[in-house]
């Protein structure tokens, strides 16, 4: 009976399940709002010939909503970043359905009921159970589905069905993705050949002493680059540019509506006069009802408080003291110390929650006090939670009857507090010696810019913008000029904000919606916190980006310039000495030495992706100096020196399960939604439907 009553108390909290972390592709917890524009369609995505209905897409937003409302109920995100989460984990589950199906694989009613119900049901469901209070999965399932056993209310039995429908979608899919990672895993196996080279590659580890000269300690203007070497250099690395959706490239401005001088002077001096106030009045008084500041007042020991600063002022302060701890993001912080005292802040207990009449109340309170114990009753009927070997701080409890009967209470189970048919029963074990505990309180003040700070903002853009009549006008020297950052976005309809501007969706659909060369009008976020205006430079077709994006230029343009520089770096001192130290005074710098094995991404004192070393130093013979080496950013010269050599002998079950894990199934598993996504098109129709 105690766990059905908890049954009845949980089922009305967990209306929303929470996925399975296996599921990684389901809803991410996030929270949503935002408007729709319907248009003649109820298409918001389609994947390949399949299509995401809007309302489905709204209903597991509304689910989204609900599940950070109750794990994460402070927290603000972009409704257009949550947006985006759930469309691309509804993609990614048509993506796998799809290649499920076409792969035949099925769960049958039996493996489903054994996941679910049976002797060893599985771990998701388990910790179902728990959350519900019950022992088992297939106790909550004869809860849901024979509620007149338990005497359940209609409407209970209805949401336990719910949740359990859900939970048993979810196991379906869950069991679904796990044979096909059984499917992929057994399909991928690496061989005597694979595991052999796996070990051969990663078996020893080169020491080499190294000379090098960067290419950043020559100057650019000596290697020029031209438009033709430019153009050879795009067309030999063309398809890393290439580009499956319409691109949009643009140029914006953003102006962050903050405080100015002024705004912070007076707020300033709006502080100051609530300190002396505060100084001259008791408690809180001097800011009790205005809303204009946020007030909190609490007790805690010294160890309790998380901020330094006012641990400090507390430590250090006399009782009536205030000061100014804090001004950090525009918010000034202020804290009083009201008072102090010696007094037991911890306490150890044992709690019992009981829902009955007073007889079956009295009745426990004499079973525990006769020698039963917490864990002895508690599947006793009417016992809702039974605890054991809590401890319980008391500093910021309230000072009434229940506080002062725990500090005052013997070694016996007492009755805490009682209403109605409910009742705390408890029992203090023990109690920790007196500390001191401060009665204080944090006032905080946030200056916001005025209308005359926004007004100036606003005109001074305004002013900007109206001397620019389209895209090429909008130029770094102008912007810079007028005390303006002007910022590259490219620009997608899978895009939710421009660069990285939370809340501007509105200016993604702006981008989306206008011709090439157009710039907007002045622009806000949703929140009102930015002004922005942006320019669209031109618009990529499907294909390749071109080679005049200014990321791809300078990118171009770094390449065939080191190029350049690591081609004259050879020439002056290939073969013009016989050792590492002639090398290093050719090449103007010092010995240093570090560590090479084949399979590492990162070298030591080197850098990242440095493949033509990682290519030729662990073939390398020991001793000889090698020829001069391009690498990313410089020109080496090197000696293998050592050569470590791992101290256990080759093992094809450990070998073969680290390739599997680099390059085998366990890679693929990892990187399948992106496998799968190359072979469908993917269309994004979210802001057809919302634009903020």
């Amino acid at each position: 009976m105690a766990t059905l009553e908890k049954i009845r108390k949980k089922s009305t909290l967990l209306l929303v399940v929470v996925g399975v972390a296996l599921l990684a592709f389901i809803i991410g917890d996030f929270f949503t709002s935002g408007r729709t524009l319907f248009g003649t369609g109820t298409t918001i995505a389609k994947v390949g010939d399949r299509k995401i209905d809007v309302q489905d897409f709204q209903r597991r937003n509304e689910e989204a909503s609900q599940q950070m409302q109750q794990q994460q109920p402070n927290s603000k995100i972009d409704p257009a970043v949550m947006q985006a989460q759930v469309l691309q984990g509804m993609i990614q589950e048509s993506l796998l359905d799809e290649e499920m199906n076409r792969l035949g694989i099925t769960v049958t009613d039996a493996e489903l009921s054994k996941a679910m119900t049976g002797a060893n049901a599985h771990p998701y469901m388990m910790q179902f159970a728990r959350q519900m209070g019950a022992e088992s999965p297939d106790q909550v399932y004869d809860y849901a589905f024979n509620p007149t056993k338990y005497n359940l209310p209609a409407e209970t039995a209805q949401q336990l069905q719910q949740m359990w429908l859900a939970q048993e979608n979810q196991m379906n899919q869950m069991l679904k993705i796990q044979k096909l990672q059984t499917l992929l895993t057994g399909a991928l196996v690496a061989n005597e050949l694979d595991a052999k080279e796996y070990y051969a590659g990663n078996a020893s580890t080169s020491h080499i002493a190294y000379a090098s000269k960067n290419f950043s300690t020559m100057p650019d203007e000596e290697y020029p680059v031209s438009d033709s070497e430019l153009r050879d250099a795009y067309n030999k690395e063309k398809e890393a540019y290439r580009v499956d959706d319409e691109t949009r490239r643009a140029n914006f401005i953003v102006v962050n509506v903050a405080p100015s001088a002024a705004d912070k002077a007076e707020g300033q001096a709006l502080v100051d006069s609530v300190i002396v106030n505060l100084r001259n009045t008791p408690a809180i008084d001097a800011v009790a009802g205005d809303t204009n500041f946020g007030v909190n007042r609490t007790s805690s020991t010294a160890a309790a408080v998380s901020s330094p600063v006012l641990r400090a002022f507390l430590a250090d302060s006399a009782v009536g003291a205030v000061a100014q701890i804090s001004y950090i993001d525009d918010e000034f912080t202020i804290a009083k110390l009201i008072g102090k005292k010696n007094a037991v802040d911890s306490v150890n207990l044992d709690i019992i929650q009981f829902q009955g009449n007073a007889a079956a109340r009295d009745s426990l309170l004499a079973a525990l006090n006769s020698g039963k114990t917490a864990a002895d009753v508690a599947d006793t009927p009417g016992v809702l939670d039974s605890r054991s070997n809590l401890w319980q701080t008391l500093a910021s409890a309230p000072d009434n009857d229940v506080k002062t009967r725990i500090l005052e209470a013997g070694n016996g189970y007492f009755i805490a507090d009682s209403a109605a048919n409910m009742a705390s029963i408890i029992r203090v074990n023990s109690k920790k010696a007196p500390v001191t505990i401060y009665d204080y309180a944090t006032v905080n003040y946030k200056v916001y810019p005025s209308d005359a700070t926004v007004d100036k903002l606003n005109d001074d853009l305004q002013a900007f913008v109206s001397g620019i009549s389209n895209a090429d006008s909008l130029t770094m020297s102008k912007a810079i000029a007028a005390g303006y950052t002007l910022q590259p976005a490219t620009v997608t309809a899978n895009s939710y904000m421009i660069g990285n501007v939370p809340y501007t969706r509105n200016v993604v659909k702006w981008v989306m919606d206008a011709k090439a060369g157009q710039v907007s009008p002045l622009l806000q976020d949703s929140q009102n916190d930015n002004l922005i205006v942006v320019a669209l430079n031109d618009i990529v077709k499907p294909g390749y980006m071109p080679m005049n994006d200014e990321a791809i230029s300078a990118a171009l343009t770094r390449k065939v310039r080191n190029d350049k520089k690591a081609a004259a770096i050879i020439e002056q001192v290939k073969g013009k000495a016989s050792d590492i130290n002639g090398y290093a005074r050719l090449l103007g710098s010092q010995v240093d030495s570090t560590e090479v094995t084949f399979g590492q991404m990162y070298i030591p004192g080197i850098g990242v992706m440095e493949s033509a070393l990682l290519g030729q130093v662990p073939v390398a013979p020991k001793g000889k100096v090698s020829e001069p080496v391009q690498g990313n950013n410089a020109v080496f010269v090197y000696t293998v020196y050592e050569v470590d050599n791992q101290g256990r002998p080759y093992n094809y079950q450990e070998n073969a399960a680290r390739f599997n894990q680099q390059f085998g199934s366990q890679a693929v598993m990892q990187n399948l939604i992106g496998i799968m996504m190359e072979k469908e098109k993917v269309e994004n129709n979210t802001l057809k439907f919302y634009t903020e």
